[in-house]
């Protein structure tokens, strides 16, 4: 079977990687394109009260800095659910965004400090001619789903992602690249039309952001969620590969 519920037949290829993660996200596309879609729209509404919030009592940085904080713990959250729910399809239990959240919320201490410490060597590698990090965040792209399967500290979680990702980084990299150019694409594109349909409708401002931004929203939410299953599946296959071990057995530490 090419999908993350059964064993690898195909190579660990860009087509491949991608046509898993698509199948599995058709499996149950209610939880994951809903856990996308609501935390996404959970956080873009928090971040334009906190913003204005913020500009209401002088201080507009904060709102963006708090804004910041809480569509990244929302984000984690809902990337390490969509982790959860994938795992829990691989034992023959239909979770939904409830419960992955739920279990997520568990883990959103190191999941957080791990998002941290990767933003930060992401960072520097950017500053150092952008090869390094984009070096650093092909080999880090398992670190949340290490995070909810093995249950490591932040620190570990990056370096045994590391350690799965060599030898594929340049695999990896390619599928991440084409679901990034895609989001951007679909985003650029939800930009234009947004604007045009709201800017000359709508007279204030914050009523035409917020429906450019949900436009934007509704746009990306597909390759959002993929990018999001993509780390799961990378992660499954790269275990299978390495160290000989079945998704369904991954699946056990959720017992």
């Amino acid at each position: 079977m090419d999908n993350i519920s059964g064993a690898s037949t195909a190579p660990f290829s860009v087509g491949s990687i991608l046509g898993r993660t698509w199948n599995t996200m058709m499996q149950n596309p209610a939880a994951y394109l809903g856990l996308t879609f609501v935390v996404s729209l959970l956080a873009m509404v928090i971040n334009i009260g906190l913003n204005l919030l913020s500009l209401n009592i002088g201080n507009p940085n904060m709102g963006s800095l708090l804004g910041s904080i809480v569509s990244m713990v929302l984000n984690l959250m809902a990337a390490g659910a969509i982790v959860y729910v994938a795992f829990q399809h691989l034992r023959g239990v239909r979770v939904g965004m409830k419960e992955g959240l739920a279990y997520a919320a568990s883990r959103i201490a190191p999941l957080f400090l791990a998002a941290l410490v990767l933003g930060l060597g992401i960072g520097i590698g950017m500053i150092l001619l952008i090869v390094p990090g984009v070096i650093f965040a092909c080999a880090a792209v398992a670190a949340i789903p290490v995070c909810m399967v093995e249950k490591l500290g932040p620190l570990d979680c990056i370096r045994r992602s590391m350690a799965l990702t060599k030898g594929y980084r340049m695999t990896i990299f390619g599928a991440v690249a084409l679901i990034g150019l895609a989001m951007f694409a679909l985003s650029f594109l939800a930009g234009i039309i947004g604007m045009a349909l709201f800017s000359v409708s709508v007279s204030s401002p914050l009523i035409t952001f917020f429906f450019v931004a949900l436009l934007s929203l509704l746009f990306t939410l597909v390759p959002s969620t993929l990018f999001s299953l993509l780390t799961t599946v990378i992660y499954a296959d790269l275990r299978n590969m390495k160290e000989g071990i079945s998704r369904e057995s991954l699946a056990e530490v959720f017992d």
